[in-house]
């Protein structure tokens, strides 16, 4: 393995900057200091450039079968986009099939699925989908000593992925017990099912009514229920693409009594709203996720909840599909549903550009700074999901996990140049200023300017820690 000596550039954690170098070695960082006189095998040049850690997405879905589909990013693909956009650690899912798939089964069958093609590094959350049995809650418990600290259960999508509050409350239960995090994505998806088969009978299923069939509220009893499930289990709770003022309330609230209460929220909902995609007829099955992309008002209160701390991370939810059916080797994709929301398969690209638009959006506009940028991106997602203090920081000892970020290059969104696999971009020809030049993961240069370095398949399966924050309440019910 190579040597790296990072020369000159303004070191940013979540915490300091300053300036020094940056030597790396042997897959992690050796020294931090002042001109430093070492022999490296490569030398970069970062004078005017920030050096941070490589950016952690916790929330992505590569090469997952979901809604009757298949994802048109692999994890080759999509690990490969993640680095031109500075990120070199993602925790997707591994999801149980509700028969015949047991926890630890799921992990070892996306691991299989990973391991030849991912070029950054990975973990799994555990999707749990069926805890009915002794034996799935027992091995459920022991996944944490697996590396697998984090479960995500769903509220939404009945009859394929949502569970019930009983499976909820086990999993947190369980949690509390093993020091894991439960993660939630908090919708009513009864309520939502409801609402849908009303528009459907009325006629009203154009593209643009998936917005409708989500409303505010579903979200916001959601949340709250699962974080008053969690206060009574005595777990941490973790709210995944949170995208509603109304669910950043009930977050707010919690955290005000001293709850173990965080959220993500993603790009998508601070750049994109409901006006874009209004009128755009088929077009606006770009915009379709659920949670939906809301309206432009929405926007303000969600940067708030950044800009106070209310939501902790900043995470993708990438899960992309293609706007055309023109690859032979993928399933149908978003033309499934053409003319009716409820077949579109739901999901948004932006695990390359991410750190992009957070840099642009909350740097370069003046919301927060750049130990707030690095804090959001790097450090929270590992403190959170057990990796760190080897991943989300530079200091000696830590992952050579290192991006050279150049806050002076312009660039411009465009699905043509980006390493997405998929054929659009939501944000396509906005213009950024800040980008990374220089990639390593693990002490290996993977990413130089417009040049990709890494090998398929060298990315690592990351057997993550205990949450590194967290502080679980009593529980409130007698056990």
């Amino acid at each position: 393995m190579t040597s790296v000596l990072i020369t000159g550039g303004t070191v940013t954690t979540a915490s300091e900057q300053y300036v020094a170098d940056v030597f790396l070695d042997d897959g992690v960082i050796v020294q931090i200091g002042a001109n430093l006189q070492v022999a490296a095998d490569t030398v970069v040049q970062a004078e005017g450039q920030y050096v941070i850690p490589g950016g952690i997405d916790v929330h992505t879905h590569l090469g997952e079968t979901v809604f009757r589909t298949i994802t048109a990013d692999s994890w080759e693909s999509g690990t490969v986009a993640a680095a031109f956009g500075g990120t070199t650690t993602v925790v997707d899912f591994a999801r149980q099939e509700r028969e015949g798939m047991s926890p630890i089964e799921a992990i070892e069958h996306r691991r299989r699925q990973a391991e030849s093609q991912a070029v950054i590094d990975y973990g799994f959350h555990l999707m749990a989908t069926n805890l009915d049995s002794q034996e799935y809650l027992e091995e459920l418990a022991a996944l944490p000593g697996e590396g697998v600290t984090s479960f995500k259960l769903l509220m939404a999508y009945p009859g394929t992925m949502m569970v019930d509050d009983l499976t909820i409350f086990r999993a947190m239960q369980v949690a509390a017990d093993t020091n894991a995090i439960v993660t939630l994505h908090a919708e009513n998806g009864h309520v939502i099912q409801q609402i849908t088969d009303q528009f459907a009978a009325a006629g009203r299923v154009q593209e643009h009514m998936h917005m409708h069939a989500h409303p505010h509220l579903v979200e916001g009893e959601a949340t709250h229920r699962g974080i008053a499930m969690a206060e009574m289990a005595g777990s941490a709770v973790y709210i995944v693409h949170l995208s509603s003022r109304t669910a950043l309330t009930e977050v707010e609230a919690a955290k005000a009594r001293g709850q173990a209460v965080y959220a993500e929220t993603c790009p998508q909902y601070l750049f994109a709203a409901y006006e874009d995609y209004e009128n755009a007829g088929f077009e606006a099955a770009k915009y379709i996720c659920s949670p939906p992309i809301r309206e432009r008002a929405n926007q303000d209160e969600l940067w708030r909840g950044i800009e106070t701390g209310a939501l902790s991370v900043i995470a993708t939810d990438h899960c992309t599909f293609r706007m055309q059916d023109d690859l032979a080797e993928l399933p149908p994709q978003k033309p499934m549903g053409k003319g009716d929301f409820r077949y579109i398969p739901n999901g948004v690209p932006g695990v390359e550009n991410r750190m992009h638009l957070m840099y642009q959006g909350g740097v370069v506009e003046g919301r927060y700074d750049m130990m707030r940028f690095v804090d959001l991106n790097c450090t929270m997602p590992a403190k959170l999901f057990g990796l760190y203090p080897r991943k989300g920081i530079i200091a000696i000892g830590a992952d050579a996990d290192v991006v050279v970020w150049d806050p002076n290059a312009d660039y411009t969104i465009e699905a043509a140049t980006h390493h997405m696999r998929v054929d659009y971009n939501l944000y396509e020809g906005m213009q950024v200023s800040g980008r990374p030049s220089t990639v390593i993961s693990r002490g290996e240069i993977i990413v130089s300017g417009e040049e990709f370095l890494g090998q398929i398949g060298r990315g690592q399966y990351i057997r993550r820690s205990t949450p590194y924050v967290l502080d679980h309440p009593q529980s409130v019910t007698a056990r």
